[in-house]
């Protein structure tokens, strides 16, 4: 006698079918939240590495700017500083590389179609198209909405607390006037076009007229 052939039947064909589905869906889900996950932790990544790259660049040039001046085509010592409340343009010292190149740097931090970026020579000028070949190009950072600078001040009146005294400039002014001195501190704000804000705040070298390490008051005007 012949034993009997067993078939699947419909039900069985159904629910096995349903539980490889569902196995099917947990494992393409768990894929595709693993890959999200990964883009999110690749992007923080590379954001991070940009905040770097801008905080490294913004403290070597803040940290180390340097008062200098540049005769014009009269003959006219210029301030090489030209700090608004959207570039600033200044001379700083950094490491020596070479002696042809020099250490120091003249350099300017500008906003242009969503890109920021660091523009310098380490030759001293008045305008860009004067400095030819020398002139390099970094990039600092991409999709930038919007890029703002404060200056510190000292005020003049001496009665208020050190505290007080200090106030938050949206320009340096160095057109037609005397002073050649440097802010105390830059602050830079760049906002990023999705919503991120990062400010930094540096506290320039300073150029003994206004302060000295340690001491805040002005130096006496024979010693300035």
């Amino acid at each position: 006698m012949k034993a009997r052939k067993r078939y699947f039947t419909l039900l069985e064909i159904i629910v096995a079918l349903s539980i490889f589905l569902l196995v099917a869906l947990t494992l393409y889900a768990y894929s595709r939240e693993t890959s999200n996950s990964w883009r999110r932790i690749m992007a923080e990544r590379q954001r991070f590495n940009e905040l770097l790259g801008l905080d490294r660049s913004l403290r070597a040039m803040l940290e180390h700017m340097v008062p200098f001046t540049w005769p014009d085509p009269d003959g006219v010592k210029t301030p090489f500083l030209i700090a608004e409340r959207d570039r600033l343009r200044c001379a700083y010292l950094h490491g020596l590389n070479d002696e042809i190149e020099g250490s120091l740097r003249f350099a300017e931090i500008l906003l242009q179609d969503s890109k920021l970026y660091m523009v310098y020579s380490d030759r001293p000028f008045l305008h860009w198209d004067e400095v030819g070949e020398r002139k390099k190009v970094s990039l600092l950072a991409e999709n930038v909405e919007s890029l703002q600078f404060l200056y510190a001040d000292w005020e003049a009146d001496e009665s208020l607390d050190w505290r007080e005294r200090i106030m938050w400039l949206d320009h340096w002014e160095t057109e037609d006037s005397e002073r050649k001195d440097l802010p105390l501190a830059v602050k830079v704000t760049v906002n990023w076009q999705d919503g991120r804000t990062e400010t930094w705040l540096r506290r320039s070298m300073g150029s003994s007229f206004r302060e000295r390490y340690g001491k805040w008051d002005p130096l006496p005007e024979d010693k300035r």
